[in-house]
Parts: C-alpha cells; sequence; structure tokens
C-alpha cells in the first residue's frame, strides 16, 4: 500500500503536470504567445485559479520551461566535457550525448528552439542565456581539447558558438525520424563539427604564418 502524499508532495505534482501541460500545447504547434492560461489549466486537470498557486503568471511558467531545459542541457555539457577528459573526441561525444538527450527530452527542447525566435523577449532572453552559458561552457572544453591535442585554433568562443547553434537547431530537428535516419543525422552533424574545426585550424594556422611573413 502506497503512503499518502504529503502537501509539498502534492503541490509539486501539480507544477509538474502544469509545466507538463504547457508543453504538450505549445508542441500542438501552439505558440506561447497565443497559449493562455485557462487552456493549460484545462490541459493540467485543475481549476485556472489554482495556476497562481504555483505560478504567477504565464511568463513564469515560460522562464520555468527555460530553466528546466536549461537544466539537461548543462548535463549535456557535463557529459560532453567527461567524455573529452577520457580523451573522446569532441565531435563524436559531443553528437551522441546530444542526441541522447534530445531525444530524452524531445518535447521540451523543441519548444525551446521554437521559442528562441517567439513573440515574448522575456523568453527569448532567458533562452539566448541559456545558449550564452553553454557556449562558454564548450569553449572551455575546446581549450581542453586544444591543450592535450596540441592543436593551433582560432577563437574557441566562436568554434563553440558555431557548434552550439548547428547542434541545438539540426540536432533538435532530427529527433523525431527513424533510427536508421537519426544515425545518418548524427553523421551530418559530426562531419559539421570537424569542417568546422578544419576550417578554424587552417584559418589559425594561415594567420600564424602570415605573422611570421610580417616579422621575418
Amino acid at each position: 500500500m502506497t503512503e499518502p502524499q504529503t502537501r509539498a508532495e502534492q503541490k509539486q505534482q501539480t507544477r509538474e503536470a502544469i509545466m507538463a501541460a504547457a508543453i504538450k500545447r505549445m508542441n500542438d504547434d501552439k505558440g506561447f504567445s497565443s497559449l493562455s492560461l485557462r487552456e493549460v489549466a484545462k490541459e493540467a486537470g485543475i481549476a485556472p485559479t489554482s495556476f497562481y498557486r504555483h505560478f504567477e503568471n504565464m511568463e513564469e511558467l515560460a522562464l520555468a520551461l527555460v530553466n528546466e531545459a536549461g537544466a539537461a542541457l548543462y548535463k549535456i555539457m557535463q557529459d560532453t566535457r567527461e567524455a573529452e577528459e577520457k580523451g573522446e573526441s569532441i565531435a563524436e561525444g559531443a553528437v551522441a550525448v546530444c542526441m541522447s538527450h534530445f531525444r530524452a527530452n524531445g518535447p521540451l527542447v523543441r519548444v525551446l528552439a521554437r521559442e528562441a525566435t517567439g513573440n515574448s523577449p522575456i523568453i527569448r532572453r532567458a533562452i539566448q542565456k541559456v545558449l550564452n552559458e553553454l557556449t562558454r561552457q564548450l569553449a572551455v572544453v575546446i581549450e581542453m581539447e586544444m591543450k592535450r591535442r596540441q592543436r593551433n585554433l582560432t577563437n574557441p568562443t566562436w568554434i563553440a558558438e558555431a557548434i552550439i547553434t548547428i547542434v541545438f537547431y539540426i540536432g533538435i530537428s532530427t529527433i523525431d525520424l527513424p533510427a536508421s535516419k537519426q544515425a545518418e543525422a548524427e553523421k551530418r552533424l559530426v562531419h559539421h563539427i570537424r569542417a568546422i574545426y578544419w576550417g578554424a585550424e587552417a584559418m589559425a594556422n594561415t594567420q600564424h604564418l602570415e605573422r611570421q611573413i610580417m616579422l621575418g
């Protein structure tokens, strides 16, 4: 026999139900700006007045969703860093880890990708803040790899920004594909990341050679 839930557990369960309801409605091609509190409450199976016990307004709900998605994305970066520390390639490791997390959190990350260019400036800024932090963390991992492999690359932050953009948008767009197509998509993403690395290395080497010529 299961023990009765505490008041705190019930409140948390209702909060999660509200967030799940918002994600579901937004994955039904409902942009956040056109999503009403009543729609979310109805989907969650609560009275509209009960909503305010958990969120001050709809924008606070949206920010909670962004924070939850951000936590999942930061976990991806942590796993990527651990893979680099083991000596694994960032390209293969990052893509495999990202796609695994994207598939596990598909509805939420799809919402995040769409709302990154949505109509709410508050949500757009919150999502951009998450992406900026991911870029910063990846740049640190890239610098670690540069030192370990003794590679000469251009600005690690710019490389990280390009990789985050490609993996975030292209990766999310492939999570609903059949398994065979997903494997092909992962190969394409690895190719794109390698191309960024090769391009950054070629540019860095060219810049180094030009400086040597000028100094010579």
